[in-house]
């Protein structure tokens, strides 16, 4: 305890961060430190666990949810496996934590004010990019895990209920009130979401940064048109 005592009275070197702070026991209390000091110390902390969140999702993504250890995801991010531990506990922990942060990440920008609700699009698209292997480790492996899947199911669950109010304001008077029976207003949504899942994922997956306008404009065009067409319409030109 001598040594990080010690080691807390010594100035703090601006971008390089004693090591040890990874490790710093939880009986070390921040709020009792120097204010400068202590914000450093949360500061580096939070940046380290976005850091070893993005390396931790692409192992993930590249050995399985189920196959790869701590172990590799500490090789793989360079660090030890008591700072994983140190940082999230367990390695079902850290996974939770990678989707839920995804999600929250996602909903976050599909709720932003806007004019229209295609606005949107850019966003949740950037978001998405942001955190490749995150974005795609939820899609492709968690949404299939009983363990992890309930990470999906929340997106999925609050995106198709958005959806279906955002359809039922938008279109015009005579088409909401006129859905067709065998699609029906729940199920245009879930489709939309679904649309909205596989294509984001496929897209990062195939396509190219520099033509992402061109996916936004197609992906929006393809969900006007289920609106639409689902509602028993024709969208407009």
């Amino acid at each position: 305890m001598g040594g990080i005592t010690n080691a807390l009275r010594c100035p703090l070197k601006i971008g390089a961060l004693p090591y040890h702070l990874d490790v710093m026991p939880d009986s070390v209390d921040i709020g009792k430190m120097d204010n400068g000091y202590a914000k450093h110390i949360a500061t580096h902390r939070k940046e380290r666990k976005e850091r070893l969140m993005r390396t931790a999702a692409a192992a993930f993504l590249e050995t399985g949810l189920k196959q790869t250890t701590m172990e590799q995801v500490a090789t793989h991010a360079g660090v030890s496996k008591i700072v994983l531990y140190r940082y999230f506990g367990s390695k079902d922990k850290l996974i939770h934590a990678i989707l839920g942060t995804m999600v929250d990440r996602l909903l976050k920008a599909d709720e932003v004010d806007v004019d229209w609700w295609t606005e949107r699009i850019p966003l949740t698209l950037s978001v998405a990019r942001e955190n490749r292997d995150a974005m795609t480790l939820l899609i492709r492996q968690a949404s299939h895990d009983p363990k992890y899947g309930s990470h999906f199911m929340r997106l999925h669950d609050v995106l198709v209920e958005r959806s279906r109010q955002r359809q039922e304001r938008n279109l015009p008077g005579e088409l909401s009130e006129k859905k067709t029976p065998a699609i029906g207003a729940t199920f245009l949504a879930e489709t939309t979401v679904a649309l909205f899942l596989e294509a984001y994922v496929r897209w990062l997956e195939t396509g190219d940064p520099n033509h992402d306008d061109d996916f936004i404009s197609w992906i929006t065009r393809s969900a006007r048109a289920l609106s639409y067409y689902g509602a028993g319409g024709t969208p407009p030109e």
